[in-house]
């Protein structure tokens, strides 16, 4: 009998209910998009990694890890206001309340 697949979406789902997959998941969510916010402004502005480094007071691989959402290493949030002010931007941030899984 053949065992049927489960799409990546159901096997995401089920995941999602365990507490700690989710917090994991949701984490990594969050670099990921701050590194795709500071990997775009760069690549817009033409900037390399090390000009935004020279810039910002920081060295080239703290852009780096920042861009890549390594979360294990990841810049403080001076470093990252650093770099942001390099690239011509500020951030702000904004906070609601976790949604509750049913």
């Amino acid at each position: 009998m053949k065992m049927k697949l489960k799409s990546l979406d159901d096997i995401l789902a089920n995941e999602y209910e365990d507490g700690a997959f989710r917090i994991a998941f949701e984490r990594k969510r969050f670099y990921l998009q701050i590194a795709h916010l500071v990997r775009d402004i760069r690549s817009t502005a033409g900037m390399s990694q090390v000009e935004v480094a020279r810039r910002a007071g920081v060295s080239q691989s703290m852009v780096a890890r920042l861009e890549t959402g390594d979360h294990r290493r990841t810049p403080t949030l001076d470093t990252v206001y650093k770099i942001l002010r390099a690239l011509g931007y500020t951030f702000s941030i904004d906070v609601s309340p976790v949604k509750k899984v049913a």
